[in-house]
């Protein structure tokens, strides 16, 4: 070792003379072995210290270039991983340039030229980006047997239309109808079909404005947003059919409510509701609200009074619940001496000061166990 202070620190007669806790964890990995550390100066540990700096007089490069071959030509990464998992003494600077230059590499293996100065499009608002797609022919008993989708790029939000046929004229009708509601989109992208190509359609969208482009030839990845919810409703749609017991030529009627709880569902790309990313607020949904059992029938229960006139005066008073729904309850004040009154008050608010007496006066239970 030519080191008097690294000698010193792994020395076990100076082992309580150091303090630092790296060095200690050191010396304990390394109590398994049996070894003695002797300080030589370097001009008398001449082979240690040319060890310790790699010099040699055989070109490394060379030296990795056999084991590349060896290998099968792997590429940078898979080649720096085995170099380092073998402690081998090349650097990562080493493994490019010798696979740069490799000429088995270069004439079988594809290259790709990476431009800095492209950006990738994308959707900055909603309705500015629109991926359309047919999907078909699907079993019906209807005539439609093929299904339009077009995906908002920006939100993911889809939209669906049963068409009869692959017509040109037919997709400018579902257009229509999405533009009417929404308004023009600012562009659309579709992939090579022959209803996509035509000049009809080209037509109708170059005179409202919206620009078109279509994916390149054998290559539908382009368009996979649209492909992939594609597979996402016909998926929702199979799984609906499934658990109602209809068959597979149904699927129109399952496929609003398909539509409604993918529209309702997270989406991990965006960590929120298709829905609430498209128009900014959560999609009230059927599913999901549930009526309190007391509430579910017509009986007499008690509901707080707001006006008391005096610290004697009852806290609750009777009424008899005619109806009912998630929102709102219509309710019958029982009073002597004066006409019967209806009121109708809000469903949560009637919850709210049910709970709340109940826990104030325990035994007021008819909230609960009125049913």
């Amino acid at each position: 070792m030519d080191q008097r202070s690294v000698a010193f620190m792994f020395n076990p007669k100076s082992s309580s003379k150091v303090k630092n806790e790296k060095i200690t964890r050191w010396r304990i990995y390394l109590s398994c072995f049996s070894y003695n550390i002797v300080y030589r100066p370097g001009k008398e540990n001449v082979a240690a210290d040319a060890f310790s700096r790699m010099c040699s007089s055989v070109s490394a490069t060379d030296d990795l270039q056999t084991l590349h071959n060896n290998l099968c030509h792997p590429g940078v990464t898979r080649m720096m991983h085995f170099v380092r998992s073998r402690n081998l003494p090349y650097f990562i600077s080493d493994v490019k340039a010798m696979t740069a230059t490799c000429s088995t590499c270069l004439e079988l293996k594809l290259r790709f030229f990476r431009s800095d100065s492209g950006t990738l499009i994308k959707a900055t608002q909603p309705f500015e980006r629109l991926n359309m797609d047919f999907k078909g022919p699907l079993p019906s008993k209807t005539r439609n047997r093929y299904l339009l989708t077009i995906i908002d790029e920006y939100s993911r939000f889809p939209f669906t239309f049963p068409c009869s046929d692959l017509l040109t004229n037919t997709v400018i009708k579902c257009l229509c109808s999405l533009f009417s509601i929404f308004g023009m989109a600012a562009y659309i992208h579709s992939n090579r079909g022959v209803l996509f190509l035509s000049g009809e359609l080209e037509h109708f969208l170059a005179q409202r404005g919206v620009a078109s482009s279509r994916t390149t030839a054998y290559n539908p990845q382009v368009n996979r947003q649209v492909e992939r919810y594609n597979g996402i409703i016909w998926r929702t749609v199979t799984l609906a059919l499934k658990s109602r017991k209809l068959p597979t030529t149904h699927w129109e009627d399952v496929l609003v409510d398909a539509l409604h709880y993918i529209r309702s569902l997270l989406s991990t790309a965006t960590n929120t509701t298709l829905h609430e990313w498209m128009f900014g607020y959560q999609q009230r949904s059927a599913s999901g609200r549930a009526i309190p059992t007391w509430l579910t029938t017509q009986k007499t229960v008690y509901l707080k009074l707001q006006v008391r006139y005096s610290k004697y005066d009852p806290l609750v008073d009777e009424v008899e619940l005619l109806d009912v729904n998630p929102q709102y309850a219509s309710v019958r004040f029982q009073r002597e001496g004066k006409p019967q009154c209806l009121c109708a008050i809000s469903h949560p608010k009637v919850l709210n000061q049910a709970e709340r007496h109940f826990k104030t006066r325990p035994a007021l239970n008819v909230f609960l166990n009125k049913v």
